[in-house]
């Protein structure tokens, strides 16, 4: 075997002061690729005589050869003696005795080693190495390396001190037999142990190098590294394996430390978040497979390059590259969540959350960027593409369907389209309006004092956003301009209130191409409760929108301080934090698709405290406000639509928070909620009867008196860029739960908003949870997805549940696989399917087909969509059960147990 021979030339440990270090750059395979000239030296070689030599090559070694094979043996013993550490060994120079030298190896990069070559420190008491095998001795049974040799002949084997201590034994306790290696090795790593051969061995002797464990006197297991020579006959029957045994626990160890962290990240990343890492140092990308997925593309679609986010951006946002956008995104921030928009690979825009965490350089250029993305909830249906797309017939047949009037001028202020209601508000024939300049045409008054208004156009041009909606001027009706206006003809003019708005639009350059004017009768607005509910629906959503962006930066710190600590440092403590700040995440998406698409009609009975709770937690999040909340002792449920009544109190507590002065004030909001007996017409127009009475008191700006009387009608508003549809929204909601709401407010005081509902004639519905049962369980199950990452870890999953599974990743393969077991009377046991496929048959008709082969099929959906309505209708269509994405093996386990029994 390839051991390294002692020194035999004492006079070697009195190597000269004046000797230098050798250094030589090697590459992955062990031969020189650069030489010092002191390493020449040492070796009496010429200049670029070393390169291209075997490393092994330059010491003297117990067994010579020239084959390919024994060097690469040999280079893979000195690479593990001496990686990170220094081992003595014997130089040998082309002319003269071996010279003893200390070697040490380190990792230059990836593919090369750097070695130092320099005299042995002086040992006070070193075994002098006299030829006799002495040294030889010190190292078998004193060295890291445990030495073995397996005659398979003779059936003699012969084991080292150090391969026995390797393995907690001293000498005598294990019999040098080949029956001792062959207890000793696991039974699962047997095939691999370098005893057995492959099916096609050659003659010879060939070099080995594998891992396998090995029992330990205390009954564990030890992983080691088998490195040696297998020698063949000409029949290719083996003979002989001489090797050393290295033990590698450790690093198996970390191994597998850092395989169970990949998988919990994919776990936690495998459901709505997308991750991506992008190192411009290092010029090294990735994206997720989730992160390709949201955009709808498969993991294979999409290289990981830069070149592939610039393909998802959209095009008029990065006139400077990607590297620039990624470093205007939320200035002086390294850590943030923002709303953004991608381009999916159908061209429509997918709207997300982006998080991130930047790191710069001291230039302040962009070094790295770590994060993910998630898909936003979408309130209103996206423009598909670009002005080209949305015809000239098709743009006027849009504009004829509003109700509003719309005026579109160009740049000048000169109407180039009016809709048939502005026509019709203007009380004008429309060649009348076309072509005129606004000014005469839209003449705006205030309503109290009729002084005239300003030109809307230039409003709108000199305005950096769109306008608020205005509702304190009149609109001229009936006015001409100067050219047109006859005494005979031109009839009385009269002021008609209004509302309106406009906004400037803009070329890439930012040049204005025009402006567009909204405007409407207040007295045609009479919008439904209904219709009251959404529109204040989609404006909490813009208004808590910052708020519950500071909610998920928070969370996006905790998930990416965790992963750092454990890329970066090995420390896998904090990776618990990770996963329950995503399933906060996933919690808190959920609350907020559940807001953005409103109640589903059915009342529950639910508790007041539960109710302020959850509002306080959405409506005031981000806020530095004093919020207490007080029930005294059994206060009565009430019967309501929780999401609506949850829309009544986040409004009332942003109403409240907007309404507080600036600091120093210290803004605090009291919400109370008590029992009460009400007489007959105490609180018009409820009857007397039992209520709850739930109050919302800020100490506020207040309101004034004037407005007191205005506040709950539609569209009335104090704000620079509210609606007015907050309160309006909060009286429909309460009546329409058979309750009343009243305000108290002192200016300079503050406010407080009094609800009354009828108390509930039943108690709080609580949701029966479930005894514990084992997870565990015995079937067989068809999983369907088109995500290989999220099948594979999954498919583990399964296997610690101890269910026996196969793999689809789409419908079709799921009906074959499925008709498959069925014609030979086994059908699978359960069929967890993902309902949305990219490209192939999805999980709703996947399960219709497989109905129709077998009506007696258990199914469960596998969706990212956590969504109690969506979860009823593919309960109603009979599927079994319900996954929400992102899972662990428990909630895995528990639907599984629940649909199998």
């Amino acid at each position: 075997m390839n051991e390294p021979r002692p020194s035999t030339d004492p006079a070697a440990h009195r190597l000269a002061a004046a000797d230098v270090a050798a250094v030589l750059l090697l590459d992955s395979h062990g031969r020189i690729t650069g030489a010092s000239a002191s390493a020449r030296a040492l070796w009496q070689a010429a200049e670029g005589g070393l390169i291209g030599e075997p490393f092994a090559s330059l010491f003297a070694f117990e067994v010579v050869a020239d084959g390919p094979e024994w060097f690469e043996a040999q280079w893979e013993v000195l690479r593990d003696a001496t990686l990170d550490r220094t081992a003595t060994l014997d130089a040998q120079p082309r002319d003269g005795a071996p010279r003893a030298v200390q070697v040490r190896l380190e990792r230059f990069s990836e593919t090369f080693f750097l070695a130092t070559v320099q005299p042995p420190a002086a040992a006070p008491t070193a075994p002098s190495a006299n030829g006799d095998g002495s040294a030889y001795q010190l190292v078998a049974e004193q060295g890291a390396a445990g030495f073995f040799d397996l005659d398979l002949i003779t059936n003699r084997a012969t084991y080292s001190r150090s391969w026995k201590k390797m393995l907690g034994y001293v000498d005598a306790e294990l019999p040098d037999t080949l029956e001792t290696w062959r207890e000793l090795i696991h039974p699962d790593d047997s095939g691999a142990a370098p005893d057995q051969v492959g099916r096609k061995p050659a003659a010879g002797a060939r070099p080995f190098s594998v891992e396998f464990r090995m029992r330990h006197r205390l009954g564990h297991w030890v992983w080691v590294q088998c490195v040696g020579v297998q020698v063949l006959n000409a029949t290719g029957q083996l003979e002989r394996v001489v090797g050393l045994n290295l033990d590698v626990s450790e690093r198996k160890e970390i191994e597998e430390a850092s395989l169970a962290n990949d998988e919990r990240m994919e776990t936690l990343g495998g459901g709505p978040l997308g991750a991506f890492d992008l190192d411009f140092t290092a010029k090294s990308f990735w994206f997720s497979p989730a992160w390709k997925k949201i955009l709808g593309y498969r993991d294979d679609e999409l290289a990981d390059t830069l070149e592939t986010l610039a393909a998802v951006l959209p095009a008029d946002e990065i006139p400077g590259g990607v590297e620039t956008w990624l470093l205007l995104l939320a200035p002086g921030q390294n850590t943030f969540v923002l709303a953004e928009e991608l381009v999916g690979k159908d061209g429509q825009r997918v709207p997300v959350l982006l998080g991130a965490h930047r790191t710069l350089t001291r230039k302040r250029d962009l070094a790295r960027i770590i994060g993910f993305i998630c898909t936003a909830p979408t309130l209103t249906p996206r423009s598909a593409g670009s002005d080209d797309g949305l015809g000239a017939g098709l743009a006027q047949d849009a504009f004829a369907a509003l109700a509003e009037g719309v005026l579109v001028t160009d740049a000048t202020g000169r109407i180039l389209h009016a809709n048939p209601a502005a026509v019709r508000l203007l009380a004008r024939k429309p060649d009348e309006i076309v072509g005129a300049a606004v000014a005469d045409v839209f003449q705006l008054v205030h309503r109290e004092s009729g002084r005239p208004g300003d030109d809307p156009c230039d409003r709108a041009l000199g305005a950096d956003q769109p306008l608020p909606l205005f509702s304190d001027h009149a609109l001229v009706v009936g006015a001409r301009p100067p050219a047109a206006t006859d005494a005979a003809s031109s009839p009385a003019e009269t002021a008609l209130p209004i509302v309106w708005t406009a906004r400037a639009s803009k070329d890439a350059e930012n040049n204005p191409r025009g402006v567009v004017i909204v405007f409407r009768d207040p007295g045609e607005m009479s919008l439904t409760p209904e219709e009251l509910v959404k529109a204040n629906r989609f404006e909490s959503l813009g208004l808590l929108a910052g708020g519950i962006a500071h909610d998920f930066n928070n969370l996006l710190a905790t998930i990416l301080a965790g992963v750092s600590l454990a890329k970066d440092n090995r420390n896998y403590s904090a990776l618990e934090d990770c996963e329950k700040a995503c399933l906060t995440a996933k919690g808190l998406t959920k609350q907020l698709l559940a807001f953005a698409k409103g109640g589903a009609g059915s009342q529950s009975v639910i508790s007041p405290k539960e109710i302020l709770q959850d509002a306080v937690k959405i409506a005031a999040a981000g806020s530095d406000a004093e919020i207490t909340v007080n029930l005294t002792e059994n206060v009565d449920p009430v019967r309501v639509d929780r999401a609506q009544i949850l829309q009544v109190f986040q409004n009332l507590i942003v109403n409240a928070l907007q309404a507080m002065p600036p600091k120093p004030h210290r803004a605090k909001l009291q919400l109370t909620a008590k029992n009460v007996t009400l007489a007959a017409d105490q609180i018009p127009p409820l009857a007397e009867g039992n209520y709850v009475e739930i109050e919302v008191r800020d100490n506020g700006s207040g309101i004034a008196p004037e407005n007191l009387q205005k506040i709950f009608d539609p569209f009335f508003t104090t704000k620079k860029h509210g609606t007015g549809l907050g309160l309006a929204t909060v009286l429909s909601i309460v009546r329409k739960h058979g309750g009343q709401i009243a305000v108290d407010s002192v200016v300079g005081t503050g406010t407080a908003f009094t609800a009354f509902f009828p108390r509930a004639d039943a108690p709080v519905e609580v949701q029966a949870r479930r005894a514990p049962s084992l997870r565990f369980g015995t079937g067989r199950i068809l999983l369907m997805d088109d995500d290989p990452k999220l099948s594979e870890l999954t498919a583990t999953m399964l296997e610690s549940l101890d269910y026996k599974f196969d793999l689809a990743k789409n419908g079709e393969e799921a009906i074959q696989l499925y008709k498959r077991y069925l014609n030979i009377g086994r059908p699978y046991d359960v069929a967890l399917l993902d309902i949305t496929v990219v490209g192939g048959m999805g999980g709703e008709e996947c399960f219709k087909a497989l109905r129709d082969l077998d009506p007696e099929v258990r199914a469960i959906v596998s969706s990212g969509y956590d969504n109690e309505d969506m979860a009823r209708r593919f309960l109603d269509m009979g599927f079994c059960g319900y996954l929400t994405k992102p899972y662990r093996v428990t909630d895995l386990g528990k639907v599984l147990k629940a649909v199998l029994g």
